[in-house]
């Protein structure tokens, strides 16, 4: 393909890097390339090859990662976001991609297995992310690095690493970032009903 396609992913989160789900890899920031790591035969010239499971993974839907990260042990460590795939894609049907080259484009700030919201946001900051504070208030300006969770560090420390935005999904669809991306009306919609469900 010579367009990028956009889908949704999930990584676990280990002392700032972020890593895939099925196999033991680490994302790189910027361009990612996949090879393919076929154990019990040989491995595909290209990947994704035909017949295996080599490649990039990402879903067309945000609700299945959120679906998936339920069904995942160690939810604190679960982290949702956008990549971009370009290069050899092997499309699957309503499910997603998988790709030659990938790279991160976004992460979000909400928890994909639909716990509260992060606590220690500045009000400015709360809004621009989409958090309406209905968990608890945030605190007052200038205390946000006192009391703001290890997580919501962890994951700005990892965004600023990667080089992408850390946004909320509520934030980047009413901002139009998840349109700027490439997202298509109906994962957007979705991604709203998600953060409206979960508030």
């Amino acid at each position: 393909m010579t367009e990028p396609v956009v889908g949704w992913r999930l990584w676990h989160l280990r002392s700032g890097i972020l890593h895939s789900w099925a196999i033991e890899h680490c994302w790189e920031p910027g361009e990612n390339r996949a090879r393919c790591l076929d154990p019990g035969g040989r491995p595909c010239d290209v990947p994704p090859g035909r017949h295996c499971h080599c490649g990039f993974w990402a879903l067309w839907s945000p609700a299945q990662c959120v679906d998936r990260a339920r069904g995942m042990g160690e939810a604190a460590s679960h982290v949702m976001g956008l990549i971009a795939g370009w290069g050899t894609v092997a499309l699957h049907g309503r499910e997603g991609f998988r790709a030659e080259r990938a790279s991160i484009a976004c992460l979000f700030v909400d928890r994909p297995s639909g716990g509260a919201a992060p606590l220690g946001l500045t009000r400015r900051v709360a809004t621009w992310l989409g958090w309406s504070g209905r968990q608890e208030p945030p605190p007052p300006d200038g205390e946000e690095t006192e009391r703001e969770p290890r997580r919501l560090r962890l994951l700005r420390e990892t965004a600023g690493r990667y080089g992408v935005p850390l946004v909320s999904m509520q934030g980047a669809a009413e901002l139009g970032l998840l349109s700027e991306w490439g997202v298509p009306r109906e994962q957007v919609l979705e991604a709203q009903r998600l953060t409206a469900r979960a508030g």
